[in-house]
């Protein structure tokens, strides 16, 4: 069961919420500043209105006390009645200064849930999505507290053109796209019609709608790759902007996106904005770390396709969300290049023994395609038994050379290698740039490697990889891990010390 379902009915808007860099970036900025400033922030987030009848769903934390948010995205299919409200992404995000991390648990929308409606009406096997249509936050945030056992403290939901609309605000992101993403319905019929999309591999900028575009995919992807997909893009997100950002307009982002969202009272007073300031300012300096069900799909007796979670699924889920283990620390602020930490040197490792193959003259025929750059060519001469590069075709940006924009408006060299593994969605990068500083390489772990005579960064989300990095004064080059993590850690130092120069 690969997890790929087919989608009834029309087009449905999607994306991850960028509310907790919204609140993040405001609490934080206002826990400093004068009431009268706090009070105008306030204002903002109000004007998109309130959600009635918390009581019943959250629970009031102390001050100084972790605290866990609900983020719910929301959206309206076009030409339907304003009561056909849906949920299309649900993420609860844990603030603890004294934890090692902050973490985020994405729910499938699909998952399989029984509960019971504000009017005591029994609704038996149903998607948790469902939950928001029948009963709006409130339910959702009722059945997913008791389906987890999380105690829930805010709920904050957003629609889809308050996500674009902030990403514009804040001068757009920098995404490390894992693969083409492309869907045109020119010529075919309604039936198979998903929302298209046309996005190229590599790092590069996205704005308002490609990032929405990005983030709200799911036309080849299981809810678990699109949950893996949201939670990076939010990340990356994280390392790009803070607080600091938005010193001189610190309402740039809560005037656009104030009136796209609603909150909970509990987040619409002085008092209580301050207070999450600081918890938010306290948990900066942690890493965000992925939590997620396993993916185990069924079909229903109507045919619909659902998200199963054990007891016993749930149960680690709960406690990897509210008890994280821990993970590398970053080697202080935000590092660009060079640096200083804890290198460990490492003989070449056995390729075999983790999986490993050589694959040094495909990577090089491939790579040749690339032609003549002004930055040297690397391609990793290892790759997983099951990995296979994208095959190249006319449109398909297999293997990618491009150019990226950097901040101050200069255009940067860069190359992308796509090596496909396993299941769909799940794709290793190589990326190869004229930009020595880009944003993505901020904070590496104070834990590095030397391999082959490389020195290699690494970057953890949790205590797996997702990227390794390899410094040179011309260049930089990354492995990206797939959006699942599938690659171990051994598999990525490995192949990331293996890289091998074309034309040697």
């Amino acid at each position: 069961m690969n997890g790929e379902f087919p989608r009834r009915g029309g087009l449905w808007w999607r994306f991850l919420l960028a509310a907790v860099v919204v609140v993040a970036c405001t609490a934080g900025a206002t826990a400093t500043a004068g009431l009268l400033e706090v009070q105008t922030f306030v204002d903002d987030l109000k004007a998109g209105g309130t959600i009635r009848n918390t009581e019943r769903a959250i629970t009031r934390a102390e001050a100084g006390e972790p605290r866990t948010l609900l983020l719910i995205g929301s959206d309206r299919r076009a030409g339907t009645a304003r009561t056909d409200r849906r949920s299309d992404t649900m993420m609860l995000v844990r603030l603890d200064p004294d934890a090692p991390a902050t973490t985020v648990l994405s729910i499938p929308r699909d998952l399989r849930v029984t509960f019971r409606d504000a009017d005591g009406g029994l609704h038996v096997d149903r998607k948790i999505n469902e939950t928001y249509t029948i009963g709006g936050e409130v339910l959702t945030a009722e059945v997913i507290r008791r389906t987890f056992g999380i105690p829930i403290n805010h709920i904050i939901n957003v629609d889809f053109r308050g996500f674009r609309e902030a990403i514009d605000a804040i001068g757009c992101a920098y995404v490390d796209v894992d693969q083409r993403y492309y869907h045109s319905n020119a010529g075919l019929p309604a039936s198979q019609h998903y929302a298209e999309i046309d996005i190229m591999p590599g790092y590069q900028r996205l704005c308002g709608q490609k990032a929405l575009d990005y983030v709200r995919y799911r036309h080849t992807d299981s809810d678990f790759v699109r949950g893996a997909r949201q939670q990076d893009f939010l990340r990356q997100l994280r390392a790009q902007y803070d607080a600091r950002d938005f010193i001189d307009d610190p309402h740039k982002l809560t005037r656009v996106i104030g009136r796209r969202m609603k909150t909970d009272p509990g987040l619409q007073s002085v008092d209580a904005l301050i207070e999450l300031g600081k918890l938010i300012a306290f948990s900066s300096g942690n890493p965000i770390v992925q939590v997620s069900l396993p993916p185990v799909y069924s079909y229903g007796a109507d045919g619909a396709s659902y998200v199963e979670a054990s007891e016993e699924a749930i149960r680690q889920a709960r406690r990897a969300f509210l008890h994280p283990e821990g993970t590398p620390r970053p080697a202080g602020g935000r590092r660009r290049g060079g640096g200083r930490g804890r290198r460990a040197r490492r003989a070449a490792p056995d390729a075999s023994r983790l999986g490993l193959v050589d694959a040094a003259q495909t990577g090089k025929d491939y790579a040749i395609q690339l032609g003549a750059m002004r930055i040297p060519i690397y391609y990793p001469r290892l790759l997983p038994a099951n990995g296979q590069y994208m095959s190249p075709v006319a449109e398909g940006g297999y293997p990618r050379r491009y150019r990226i924009k950097a901040p101050n408006g200069k255009m940067k060299q860069a190359y992308r290698l796509v090596v496909k593994v396993g299941d769909p969605g799940n794709y290793v990068g190589i990326q190869g740039t004229a930009w020595t500083d880009p944003p993505i390489l901020n904070n590496p772990s104070a834990d590095t490697r030397t391999v082959n005579g490389k020195k290699l960064d690494l970057y953890y989300d949790g205590t797996r990889l997702r990227l390794v990095a390899w410094r040179t004064p011309r260049a930089v080059y990354w492995i990206s891990n797939t959006l699942e993590k599938r690659l171990s850690n051994e598999q990525m130092i490995a192949m990331a010390g293996s890289l091998t120069r074309v034309g040697r």
